[in-house]
């Protein structure tokens, strides 16, 4: 007996039930979440222990949306004291600052009480000195340092600042030549790098 291929249809034969369900429900497609009249709905219609699940499982969900409520004001709140306990800290810290920089304008004040047709220079000079070393002091109480090379230091653009290049006898390239102006640093940081000449 001669044999005959198969169709398609014979092979396969009536499509699956899997097949018409792809057809009938599109891949991907959301499921419209139950209101929770319908779910208590549902609870009420099944008798026994299901439908006591069903009503448990509503009140842990709404114990668990009180609870993430909760947990989200309170991480608001907590950030809300940090920021404030932040410019407080802050505050604070500008404040003992100025109480150490009144002295200084206390001196300042002094020098200038002087009558101007007696005060001799040097005196003048003097309690413009006293107001500096007061106040360098004062820096120094809060960690800050003045950075003051000299002639014949290597050149170090972190805490050095290059204004001019110049010439100098004994003085090697890119060595200092000339400080014009002190920096100041505090700790690692530098507040204001130092004003010098470099030799070229």
């Amino acid at each position: 007996m001669q044999g005959r291929t198969m169709t398609n249809e014979e092979t396969t034969g009536t499509p699956c039930e899997d097949d018409a369900q792809h057809d009938t429900m599109p891949a991907g497609e959301a499921v419209e979440p139950m209101s929770d009249e319908a779910i208590m709905a549902l609870a009420d219609a099944v008798e026994g222990e299901v439908g006591e699940a069903i009503r448990q499982l509503l009140v842990e969900r709404d114990r668990a949306k009180e609870d993430r409520l909760r947990a989200l004001a309170e991480v608001s709140n907590n950030q809300r004291r940090a920021v404030e306990n932040e410019r407080r800290i802050e505050l604070a810290a500008r404040a003992a600052i100025m109480r150490d920089i009144l002295p200084v304008l206390d001196q300042v004040d002094m020098a200038l009480a002087q009558d101007l047709e007696t005060v001799t220079t040097n005196q003048l000079a003097e309690g413009v000195r006293i107001a500096g070393d007061e106040l360098l002091k004062m820096l120094v109480e809060h960690g800050v340092e003045r950075i003051d090379p000299v002639p014949g230091d290597e050149f170090d653009p972190v805490r050095h600042e290059a204004m001019l290049k110049q010439e100098a006898d004994g003085i090697e390239s890119d060595h200092i030549v000339q400080v014009m102006q002190s920096g100041y640093k505090m700790g690692d940081r530098v507040l204001r790098p130092a004003k010098v000449a470099v030799a070229p």
